[in-house]
């Protein structure tokens, strides 16, 4: 008999949250108002000299997920792109804009950066909705509060292929919205077969653009857990958001790279220390 989906997301989650790795699980997140106050938290401890220790006003912070609700996960990735390796929001505060770090690309695996690990979010239809239903959404990954890569899982009786069609029937419902627009990078599997591709609109989602995971000796990934150890443990994950996922501004599309293009990089930077 296959196991049922819950035990697969407890095991995804006891991998990436066990040894050495610096996901922390947060099971106290499932709603959109805990998010946003997870992310106010994390954003007004890292710029607490730029706040000068008093916390963000309402409308300061109105502003700010305004700012981070973004149209497109093209949009979001520019913003993501930041300025000299920081990720910055900008508030006016009396005569002062004041410039707060969201991310700092730099601080890969330590500094200010806060891995944390959601599942079970629940995200509920628009009320001017006429069709469309609550949804809840698998396993996400946060990086400084901000759901950066969202993971869909199956048992084996299913396809890989049904956790891609529900993500991309979850586009379409509007699902990724507000903090969740941020979204970059998605995974699905079925727990036997994991791929991986960057976030776009539904009508844009193209099945070639799902990529497996190959080691240094180009031997493939599949098993969620051998995934999770070489793909999505710190700092593979944040580097996969900040060095490999890019920018195609003449089709305003995200491109994650692929293995070999990844391992290229990595065996440059290598040779160059």
């Amino acid at each position: 008999m296959a196991e049922l989906e819950s035990v697969i997301e407890k095991r995804l989650i006891d991998q990436l949250c066990c040894d050495e790795s610096q996901w922390i699980y947060r099971p106290d997140i499932r709603t959109e108002e805990q998010l946003w106050n997870n992310f106010k938290y994390i954003l007004e401890q890292n710029n607490k000299a730029k706040l000068n220790d008093i916390p963000l006003s309402d409308s300061e912070f109105a502003k700010i997920k305004n700012d981070l609700s973004h149209a497109s996960f093209y949009d979001a990735g520019k913003w993501m792109a930041g300025e000299n390796g920081k990720v910055y929001v900008h508030v006016q505060r009396g005569n002062e804009t004041l410039h707060l770090v969201v991310i700092n690309n730099e601080h890969v695996a330590g500094g200010s950066s806060v891995y944390e690990v959601i599942h079970q979010y629940q995200t509920f239809k628009p009320e001017d909705a006429e069709d469309g239903r609550d949804r809840r959404f698998d396993v996400t990954l946060l990086i400084n509060g901000i759901p950066l890569i969202h993971i869909e899982l199956k048992n084996k009786e299913h396809s890989y292929m049904d956790a891609y069609r529900q993500i991309k029937k979850y586009i379409a419902e509007g699902k990724f919205h507000g903090i969740f627009s941020n979204v970059q990078v998605f995974v699905v599997s079925n727990a036997v077969d994991t791929k991986y591709f960057s976030a776009a609109r539904d009508t844009e989602l193209n099945k070639k653009f799902i990529t497996g995971w190959l080691d240094e000796e180009n031997h493939p990934v599949c098993d969620y857990i051998s995934f999770a150890k070489a793909v999505l443990k710190i700092p593979e994950a944040h580097e996969m958001i900040a060095r490999y996922t890019v920018l195609d501004n003449d089709k305003k599309k995200l491109l994650i790279l692929r293995p070999y293009q990844i391992h290229a990089i990595e065996a440059m930077r290598a040779a160059s220390k």
